[in-house]
């Protein structure tokens, strides 16, 4: 179902008195683009009978039709549509009920139906008294018997989630049951009555139209049988005998409380009390409870009383977004007009709970109906709809249907789930389409200078901005200046300087410190200039009421001082810190200089003022809650000045300082005689716990340990302590054995002190042991001088330095007993060294002992020696018998002994025979060794085969002899002979190896034959000379020049090397064990291989 076209126009809504109304002209002009607020839309649906009555809830329209003419004798037609799905139309019937004797029949003219908030439960009430129950489960309305008789004409219903009024049994198979939340029933005589009932349920749904006609036809008197009243029973009877046109049941905010409002034609009357408990039909109702306590009190129960003669009355009590949630909108059609009030649900019960009453006169003839909007009271006439604002009073819309001819309005109906209304005639519906009501509300609220809700429906921010202005004009003349100034800063409608001058000229300084500051929080970040300007002037506005507020009583200021420094806090970023600090200064507020300054994190600046104030110890807690090390040198003289203590162990606790930027102050500082040297507490922290290397450190605290040391002025005790620990940073005990202090600088401050022993251990330090010994003795400190001696690396210098000390021990004691215990002292002298130092005529009977010892050590010593000579005496007897045997050592072989690199018979050529019996031809012997010699063995046999071939003569430079013998694994002819060596792998440097070629070079150096096993072995004879061919060669030619001599020499000793690197060891035995620790997988075998011998 589709509304129609709308009908009717939208009256101008009154602006209010001139000032507002001149402001809020674009407000209008925005108005004028909107739809209208209200639009009469017929509904697109076919009445097949005349309509009697219309209610609607929860989205469901609920019709009653005229029964006359219908197949089968209904007096009414009941349908329900659900507006969401219209199609599913529920329909039923309220049966004619026979008249007994003497009574009227039923009539279905006048007759009221009452539908529920759910939409669930449906009464019908008759002129007649008859009053019918209907669901649209049901295909049949239900009388109810114990209603006879009561023409019921206003209901008001409980809460929908309310329980059962009764203890209910079991249901019936298949069914559950359904009841009815506790109902109060309003009697054309003036009674009030409460009701409740339950019934079964449908078994399963209803099924589709032939369904429904089946059971309708087959006999619904299953359906209709039984009675379904559980608790009917008078709880009131009002004041007079009129008809109850109204009743509104709203549960209180208090669990288990209501409030009740019955309304007649001229009377207005309100209950509130608690509910009672569900309990059998004998026991007292829920609401029977809440009438209890008025039936022995005065008829305090009686709002008001308006007299006149009015035909038709309407009560209408509803929740509206204009209120609290704690509140409800009555409006009551009386005679005189509409009758308006608010009922609080959170009042005390049994007291007076309808309030703000007004009675508005109608605007021409009295209405017949009446509904409500969320803002707006709807008046039905019998030929139009007029909408009344519920705020003002005005009309803002009237509209005349398009009726049929002899037709008019019957009724109106809103639906309190979603704030529909609609109004009807016996053939039309139509509904009230409601766009934007509440566009004007904000101009209503704001006309009664309701200002807070004209805020709240302001559509826009333009709208928003006059608000603020009506109330700050409105709050400026009633005098109250600070509100007046917070909301002048919400709008800009009133210009800044115009808002200023009116709170000066009325000697507000309050309220202008209040508007400058909320105009400043509210401009933008980018607004920079003027967030400068307007902080600023607020300081200085706080400054002002700060000196009136001390002038006004003394201690009064601290109000305002916090409110100053809670804007220094707050607009820190907006302020400039040059200006600020000017003013402050200017107002002598040192106490919100500081604040500033800590506001904006100037560290620097506080401490400059704290310094300059004395107030050393706020300074270090400042300086201490930062982590600039740039401040901690800056301020350091001073405070290490004022505050030592306090200062050493601010550094002390900040690991991150750099403690040669700290000398200057170090330097300045001179502690009181007496008194602890807190810099040179400081600088053996950080030499000696903090590891710090840094030589102008070490050098400073040599130079203050010194100072202290030398200064007369200090106690002995400090004096000591202070020669005891530069003792020790000088030999380093301090920092573990390193030192980084200048050892010139530390020797020329000891010097200048005339700390001898510290400049002794200096020089000893220094490695200077003459000059540290003889300053020694100069102190006459022997022991020192002993100590200094024995740092000298060189002995015989070591034992003149201690001849040196013995020489002053004789001189300055003149006693033959302390020159023996000096004697003792030292294993670097002995007595033959001292005699000569004696004068020439002394007593030596104090020498006894010593000269005895010294003769059997010297005796010993003797012994000694002879015994070493005749060991070296054997031993080069038994070298010589070895030479001699193992120029005769020979070994026997086997005609067949075999070559353990090739198998053939080892005496067809040259050959090499080890100690262990293992033989190789020299060839072969070359080509296994040569493979497994590392590279720089290759490389020098390489080069050595190269100083061979350029060292022979130039007869023998051809091509190696062939040699018949030769096996294919020697190297390849055609490979080059002067290829450089030096950046070859491991196989192409065995490939420019020729075993053949230093075979050759060796045996040219060898004797012809084979038994000669000395000359083989000569060249791992290391006591023999080669013999070699070059030199017999040489030897039978005496006319041989001494070049080609040398030149012999030369190549028997390149001969000689070759031969030791290659018959050095035997290859057999060497390999084998070296072969040891070598994995029998090689790391170039594949994955498998390894997997197979992993472990």
């Amino acid at each position: 179902m589709r509304p129609e076209a709308p009908s009717g126009e939208r009256p101008r809504v009154p602006a209010g008195d001139d000032e507002v109304a001149a402001d809020a002209r674009a407000a209008d002009a925005r108005a004028e683009a909107l739809p209208p607020m209200f639009q009469l839309g017929r509904v697109q649906y076919a009445l097949p009978a005349p309509l009697v009555q219309m209610a609607v809830a929860s989205n469901r329209l609920v019709l009653c039709l005229h029964g006359a003419g219908s197949a089968d004798g209904a007096l009414l037609r009941l349908v329900c549509v659900d507006l969401d799905d219209p199609a599913s139309a529920l329909e039923g019937t309220v049966p004619a009920v026979p008249a007994a004797r003497a009574q009227r029949p039923a009539s279905a003219d006048g007759a009221r139906m009452f539908v529920d908030a759910s939409g669930t439960h449906v009464l019908i009430a008759l002129p007649s008294g008859h009053t019918f129950y209907w669901t649209p489960a049901l295909a049949r309305a239900r009388v109810l018997p114990r209603l006879a008789s009561l023409e019921i004409t206003a209901v008001a219903w409980g809460a929908p989630d309310a329980p059962p009024p009764v203890p209910l049994g079991a249901p019936p198979s298949g069914r559950q049951w359904v009841w009815t939340p506790p109902m109060l029933l309003g009697t054309a005589h003036g009674e009030l009555w409460e009701a409740a009932w339950a019934r079964p349920g449908a078994p399963a749904a209803r099924g589709d139209f032939f369904d429904r006609l089946a059971r309708k036809t087959a006999g619904g008197a299953a359906e209709y049988a039984g009675a379904v009243e559980r608790r009917v029973r008078r709880v009131w009877t009002l004041g007079v005998p009129q008809r109850v046109v109204g009743l509104a049941l709203e549960a209180g905010a208090a669990p288990r409380t209501a409030y009740v409002v019955a309304a007649t034609c001229t009377r207005l009357y309100e209950f509130s009390g608690t509910l009672g408990a569900p309990g059998d039909e004998g026991a007292p109702g829920v609401l029977e409870a809440l009438f209890q306590p008025y039936r022995d009190a005065l008829p305090t129960h009686l709002k008001i009383e308006l007299p006149g003669d009015v035909r038709d009355s309407a009560l209408v009590v509803a929740r509206t977004p204009a209120l609290p949630a704690d509140r409800r909108a009555l409006v009551w059609l009386t005679s005189g007009g509409l009758y308006t009030a608010e009922l609080d649900v959170r009042a005390p019960l049994q007291h007076d709970f309808v309030t703000h009453t007004a009675l508005v006169p109608y605007d021409g003839a009295p209405p017949r109906f009446l509904a409500r909007t969320a803002f707006h009271d709807v008046l039905v006439h019998a030929d139009r709809v007029a909408c009344v604002s519920a705020l003002s009073g005005a009309a803002v819309w009237s509209a005349a249907p398009a009726l049929p001819a002899h037709e008019r309005l019957l009724g109106a109906a809103r639906d309190a789930a979603l704030g529909t209304c609609w109004v009807w005639s016996a053939s039309c519906i139509y509904e009230l389409v409601i766009a934007a009501e509440d566009r004007d509300v904000w101009r209503m609220q704001l006309a009664r200078g309701a200002y807070d809700d004209a805020l709240a429906y302001a559509p826009d921010a333009a709208c928003a901005a006059l608000v603020h202005a009506a109330r700050g004009d409105a709050l400026l003349t009633r005098g109250a200046y600070s509100d007046a100034a917070r909301a002048y800063a919400e709008t800009r409608e009133r210009a800044f300087g115009q808002v200023v001058l009116a709170l000066v000229e009325r000697g507000a300084h309050d309220a202008l410190r209040v508007y400058v500051r909320a105009r400043l929080e509210a401009l933008g970040a980018r607004e920079r200039v003027a967030r400068l300007m307007l902080a600023t002037w607020l300081v200085e506005l706080g400054l002002a009421a700060l000196a009136r507020a001390e002038d006004a009583a003394p201690g009064g200021d601290a109000r305002a001082a916090d409110e100053v420094r809670d804007v220094l806090v707050a607009h820190r970023a907006s302020l400039d810190p040059k200006t600020t600090y000017a003013l402050l200064a200017r107002h002598g507020r040192d106490d919100l200089w500081l604040a500033y300054a800590e506001a904006i994190g100037d560290t620097r600046a506080m401490l400059a003022r704290w310094v300059r104030q004395g107030a050393y110890g706020a300074a270090l807690r400042a300086l201490a809650a930062q982590s600039d090390a740039a401040l901690y040198y800056a301020f350091a003289a001073p405070l290490l000045r004022h505050a030592p203590a306090e200062t050493v162990a601010c550094w002390m606790r900040q690991a991150a300082l750099d403690p040669v930027r700290l000398i200057p102050a170090l330097v300045q500082y001179r502690p009181a005689a007496g008194a602890p040297d807190h810099a040179l507490e400081y600088l053996e922290h950080v030499a000696g716990d903090a590891r710090c290397t840094a030589p102008a450190v070490h050098n400073l605290l040599v130079a203050r340990l010194a100072a202290r040391a030398a200064d007369a002025q200090q106690p002995d005790a400090v004096r000591a302590q202070a020669r005891d620990a530069l003792a020790a940073w000088l030999e380093g005990a301090r920092t573990g054995g390193p030192v980084y202090y200048d050892a010139d600088y530390a020797l020329r401050t000891c010097a200048r002190h005339q700390l001898r022993e510290a400049c002794v251990r200096l020089y000893a330090r220094m490695e200077r042991p003459e000059r540290a010994v003889q300053l020694a003795l100069e102190a006459d400190d022997v022991a020192l001088a002993g100590r200094c001696a024995e740092l000298a690396a060189d002995a015989a210098l070591r034992k003149q330095l201690w001849l040196q000390c013995a020489q002053h021990v004789l001189r300055t004691q003149h006693g033959v007993a302390d020159a023996v215990a000096f004697l003792h002292r030292t294993s670097r002298l002995s007595l033959e060294d001292l005699l000569p130092l004696f004068p020439d005529f002394v007593v030596l009977d104090g020498f006894k002992d010593e000269i005895s010892a010294t003769l059997e050590a010297y005796v010993e010593r003797i012994d000694a020696l002879k015994s070493d000579m005749d060991r070296t005496t054997h031993t080069a007897d038994a070298i010589q018998r070895d030479l001699h045997a193992l120029a005769t050592r020979s070994m026997h072989l086997d005609a067949d002994h075999a070559c353990e690199a090739c198998g053939s018979p080892l005496l067809h050529r040259a050959l090499y025979l080890f100690p262990c019996r293992h033989g190789f031809h020299a060839d072969c012997l070359t080509h296994e060794v040569t493979q497994h010699l590392p590279p720089r063995l290759l490389r020098r046999i390489l080069h050595l085969q190269a100083e061979l071939e350029a060292l022979a003569p130039a007869d023998t430079r051809a091509a190696p002899r062939d040699a018949p013998h030769a096996t294919p694994r020697d190297a390849p002819r055609d490979a080059p002979r002067d290829a450089p060596a030096g950046g070859l792998s491991l196989e192409r440097l065995r490939e420019h190896v020729r075993p053949q070629a230093i075979v050759d070079a060796i045996s040219t150096g060898l004797s012809a034959g084979v038994a000669s096993g000395r000359r083989v072995l000569a060249p791992l004879d290391p006591f023999a000379e080669p013999r070699t061919h070059a030199r017999d060669a040489g030897a039978a030619a005496p006319a041989a020049d001494a070049a080609s001599r040398r030149r012999v020499a030369h190549a028997d000793a390149v001969r000689a090397e070759m031969s030791t690197i290659i018959a050095g060891a035997c290859p057999v035995c060497t390999l084998s064990v070296q072969q040891l620790a070598q994995p029998f997988v090689g790391a170039d075998e594949d994955a498998e291989e390894q997997a197979a011998w992993a472990v």
